[in-house]
């Protein structure tokens, strides 16, 4: 893989020259350009805080062989991906894959850009609308995407699904329904599925004599004996705000309704006056007493740790951390169960908290034909299983379970690909504003700043004003 400065044009074109006359060759380095100065911890990611511009190359040729070369450059097609991956393996893997399709496909070249969760965000949203958008980047479903659908900025993939429906056919439907707008525009295509779930430490259950709570009055129950033994039960680390989140979302799909939930969740219509919300805000301030100290400064990936390193019994994490938990602690003795059931509530508890993650196309792009192709290569079965096997990440691809190996990631795939019907990440889910508000109020509660009571009075305050700002 090699690096691309854009600013250097005659270079570039050079470049282009060599990778029509030299389609085989490896990569060779030609400098690095950073393009951000940002660092925030990624969810489900590293804690690396560079962001990088590359591009996958085709070419082995150094910069003089390239100089010299006179074939023609103009056939090249440049597409301008942007990602939030910018860590090992999972950086290196898409670098590979790039430079693969590259070989194949010598009139398409990638000029690539990364960076970690938060930084990506921010930036994509200024982007996306801009002349320097990419031709395709990654974008979270729900909401993240919705915003920018209603502004016409990104590619409706539709009219391919149905001018392939074999394409179509071969991806989960419960998680390209994430990608669906209520009414049937299929907007992006998933790179990696995810959901939620309990990790606890075998050993430290068995010790103790506890069962694997399904209520949550056992699960309580749980907790209190683990910390009777001198222990803090759950590890937590919510310096950036998600994570706590994520609580709220599954205790959410509990104790509110399904008709409720989607009603309040939409900006047009939000209220969250059913007492369900405060009750959910509760039931998270009592699992605060059984988490380790300074949880509003630690990030999640230090609070995976704690519990990789036995200083936590129980982390409520992402299946996408399976591989970073067998890379922290090899010899773990470790599982997984569901968030438990609070019974007697009016939600549904049947419902998988999480959400896919994946890829859309830029409405603006002049290549829309050249990146449906690419992303059906690069998002289907084929590549799907060696991401799997390489980064412990499986996309969308139906039958990817007759591939995988490794029994974590077996039990992983099943949850998702056994939901009937997925509920997206809570944060993904709320309008910016409402979603902001929300997480402070968490924040604060966290540190036991606020009640649930007044937590809930600022956040209804703020729906009404999100409604205001998109009748």
């Amino acid at each position: 893989m090699c690096c691309i400065n854009t600013t250097e044009t005659a270079k570039t074109e050079d470049r282009k020259k060599i990778i029509m006359k030299k389609q085989l060759k490896k990569t060779v380095s030609l400098g690095l350009a950073a393009v951000m100065a940002l660092g925030l911890t990624a969810c489900g990611g590293g804690s690396s805080s560079s962001d990088s511009t590359t591009a996958a190359a085709g070419s082995g040729e150094t910069k003089t062989e390239a100089a010299a070369d006179s074939g023609n450059s103009g056939d090249v097609k440049v597409i301008k991906l942007f990602h939030r991956f910018p860590d090992d393996p999972c950086n290196s893997f898409i670098e590979s894959k790039l430079a693969e399709y590259e070989s194949l496909h010598p009139d398409i070249k990638f000029e690539v850009t990364s960076a970690q969760n938060q930084p990506y965000k921010e930036k994509i949203k200024v982007v996306v609308g801009s002349d320097e958008c990419p031709d395709i980047f990654f974008s979270f479903c729900g909401e993240f995407s919705e915003r920018f659908i209603r502004e016409g900025l990104l590619l409706d993939l539709t009219p391919y699904m149905e001018a392939d429906p074999d394409w179509k056919a071969s991806l989960m439907e419960t998680q390209m329904n994430e990608y669906t707008t209520e009414d049937g525009m299929v907007y992006g295509i998933p790179f990696r599925l995810d959901a939620k779930e309990f990790f606890y430490n075998k050993d430290i259950f068995n010790e103790l004599g506890l069962e694997v709570p399904e209520t949550w009055d056992q699960f309580i129950e749980v907790l209190d004996k683990i910390k009777a033994s001198g222990m803090d039960p759950i590890a937590e680390g919510n310096q950036d705000k998600w994570p706590s989140a994520h609580y709220i979302g599954v205790l959410n799909e509990q104790l509110v309704d399904d008709e409720t939930r989607a009603k309040d969740y939409n900006p047009k219509t939000g209220e969250f006056t059913d007492p369900g919300y405060a009750e959910a805000l509760e039931k998270y301030q009592q699992l605060v007493s059984y988490m380790n100290t300074g949880v509003n400064g630690m990030t999640h990936d230090m609070a995976r740790l704690g519990f990789t390193q036995g200083q936590n019994a129980i982390l409520f994490a992402e299946l996408v951390e399976i591989t970073n938990v067998k890379q922290e602690n090899p010899d773990l003795n470790w599982g997984m169960f569901k968030f438990p059931t609070i019974e007697g509530a009016k939600g549904n508890p049947n419902l998988v908290s999480g959400a896919p993650e994946g890829f859309a196309i830029s409405s603006k792009t002049k290549y829309p034909d050249e990146c449906v192709e690419f992303l059906k290569w690069f998002l289907g079965a084929e590549v799907g299983a060696q991401q799997a096997e390489q980064v412990g990440w499986f996309n969308a691809s139906l039958g990817l379970d007759k591939t995988l190996t490794d029994e974590s990631l077996k039990s992983a795939y099943d949850v998702i690909s056994n939901a009937k019907k997925m509920d997206i990440w809570f944060d993904n889910a709320l309008y910016s504003t409402v979603c902001d508000e929300y997480l402070t109020q968490i924040s604060d509660i966290t540190n036991g700043d606020v009640t649930p009571t007044d937590a809930m009075a600022k956040i209804q305050k703020v729906a009404a004003e999100a409604q205001k700002l998109v009748e």
